[in-house]
This record gives C-alpha cells, structure tokens and sequence, in this order.
C-alpha cells in the first residue's frame, strides 16, 4: 500500500504539472479548444460491460461527498442510462443535449448533497458527432470543473471516441476489471489500445466483485505484469471492491450502496479508495481535490 500511495502521489504531481503546461502553452489537436481542467478527472473504463463501473462512479462520488466535497459524475455511456437509474432522477438535459448546443450549466442534475450529475439519458443516439459538438462539451466540462473537487466519467465499455479524447485532455483512467477470465482478457485489451494510442495515461486498476484480498490481489498482479512485461505500461493497482450482495440489493432499491447499506464490506472499499485518491491530492498544497470542497 506504501509503494502504490508513493506512485499514487507521483502521478498527481504529474497531473498538476501537464495542467501548468497547459495553462502556459496550450496543446494542438482535439483538446486545444477545451480550456483548462480545474479539478483531477478520472475515466471509468472497462474492456467489457457489467464490470461494476457504474456503481464504482457513484459510490466513489458519495464516499467524496461525505467528507463535504463537491463531485461531479459525467454519465458518458450514452443511451444506457445507468447513472442516473442508480441515482434513482430523472434529468431534462443529457450529455447529449449539450453536444447538440444545451448550456451545460441547465443539464446539471443535483442528485444527493455535494454530488451533480450529467446524465447519459436513455436511448439517446451519440454517433457521428462533429468537431463542433466535441468543442462544445470538452469546453463545458472544462468551464464547470472549477466547482468541483473530483470529476468522474463513467465512460462506455470498450474503446471510443470520447474515452479518447477525455484521456488525450488530462483524465486519469481507472481501469474496472472483475475475476473473470473474460473481463480479465478485455482489460488487457483495453490497456493494449492505450499504449498503442499512445495517450501517455498511466492508467489505474480496480478489481471488482472478488471474493477475498487474495483474489483481487491475483487478478491484478495479472494484468500489472502483463502491462508492464509486453507493453512496457506501469499499471498502479488501485484497490478492490468486496462481492457483496449488498450491491445487488441497491441496484434493486435505486439507492446507492453506501445509502442504502453504509456498513456493508463493499461500502468501507469505496471509502478506503476515496481516501487513498484525497490523501494524494492534500500531498500538494491540497489544491488537488480541495477546491472544489463544499462549503
């Protein structure tokens, strides 16, 4: 856990020193016309569906909001309406919406204290967007992260357009993966497409949905291996998030699991990663995650 905190610490550094560059000589390409980020934002990724995503951008953003901070959650797997299903709203605006030209500021939900929400919306199409429309939102996320402490991004399973270019603008990637064989294969499939992108993202890695330690400290030693012996990639292992049934009981209820079951063993994972990502960014003058603190 030290040497995971200790490259955990470094990667922020490196974080708050691209946004300097940033701020100094903004990059060409894509993410030139986006602004600057204000807050750390974090892309939860997988290489297949039903890994746990959804419910790690939720229950991370409680964990965070309970220590009074100010998190937003970007529900970017469009037409799958998820987020906003665990959050139990119904939004007027979508991701969608603002794309299309809707102020971003409007199509922000208020789910729970500290937390707000940018839907995906249920069956909304999000193909073939132009160069207008990704200015539009990269730029919208940009303008609203300065209220935040943490933003997170629940990106679409597999590989796309907008993981791309979010992970090409600064985001950190949290890599989801369960135990299973397939999840375990479709992630390393998923690191294998950011190093042959060369996005210069160090991603991180969750496990979840193990039985015990042992297995998420298996499973993850897999892959960390794997990056690191054919791909030349460091993977920081994260954590992991217990198999408890709780979830599947708040997923039911429509009432996030630390609501919900506050004391289940799956709960005290997600506040033990939210801890170990704000005790990095206090490393740093608490710029890092403390801005976007709640009053």
């Amino acid at each position: 856990m030290a040497d995971q905190a200790s490259r955990l610490r470094e990667q922020m550094s490196q974080w708050i020193q691209a946004q300097q560059l940033h701020r100094d000589a903004p990059p060409e390409g894509d993410e030139a016309y986006a602004g600057v980020l204000s807050a750390p934002v974090f892309a939860v990724m997988s290489g297949k569906g039903g890994v746990g995503k959804s419910n790690l951008c939720v229950n991370l953003a409680l964990a965070f909001a309970e220590d009074e901070m100010r998190v937003l959650v970007i529900d970017a797997d469009t037409g799958f309406a998820d987020v906003e299903i665990l959050f139990d709203s119904t939004p007027l605006l979508t991701l969608c919406d603002v794309v299309a030209g809707a102020s971003m500021e409007e199509a922000l939900l208020a789910t729970r204290p500290h937390v707000d929400l940018l839907a995906g919306g249920s069956g909304r199409c999000f193909d073939g967007i132009g160069e207008d429309g990704w200015a539009r939102l990269l730029r919208a996320i940009a303008r609203v992260s300065a209220r935040y402490a943490w933003v997170l991004v629940d990106c679409a399973p597999g590989v796309h357009a907008l993981a791309e270019r979010m992970l090409k603008f600064g985001a950190t990637p949290i890599c989801v993966v369960t135990p299973e064989p397939t999840a375990i294969t479709d992630g390393y499939a998923l690191l294998k497409w950011m190093h042959v992108k060369n996005l210069g993202a160090e991603p991180w890695l969750v496990v979840n949905r193990a039985k015990s330690k042992a297995e998420a400290d298996d499973t993850a030693s897999r892959l960390v291996d794997a990056a690191e012996r054919f791909l030349k990639m460091r993977v920081v292992y994260a954590g992991w998030i217990r198999d408890d049934p709780a979830v599947v009981k708040s997923v039911m209820a429509r009432r996030p699991l630390l609501q919900l079951s506050p004391g289940s063993p799956a709960a005290s994972n997600y506040r033990q990663l939210a801890r170990w990502i704000r005790a990095c960014g206090q490393t740093f003058g608490g710029d890092a995650g403390a801005k976007g603190a709640a009053r």
